[in-house]
């Protein structure tokens, strides 16, 4: 039983939820009150937190192999 891992696969299985919940409800508030620059500012982050939350696998390829390309290892 590793215990990091166990809490990693908890919390990627339940950040999915939670991004996109917390997603709707600010898209649907900065739509209420009319302020779309915002919202298009809003979308592009949220795109970006999307990217990273369902393919964290891959981002953490990416970074690492930057890591290695950075550090030298």
């Amino acid at each position: 039983m590793n215990f990091g891992q166990n809490l990693y696969n908890w919390f990627l299985s339940n950040a999915q939820s939670l991004v996109l919940m917390a997603i709707a409800v600010i898209g649907v508030y900065l739509g209420f009150k009319r302020e779309f620059s915002k919202l298009i500012g809003f979308l592009v982050i949220a795109l970006i937190a999307v990217g990273l939350v369902f393919n964290a696998a891959g981002v953490k390829d990416v970074l690492l192999q930057l890591f290695n390309k950075i550090i030298g290892a």
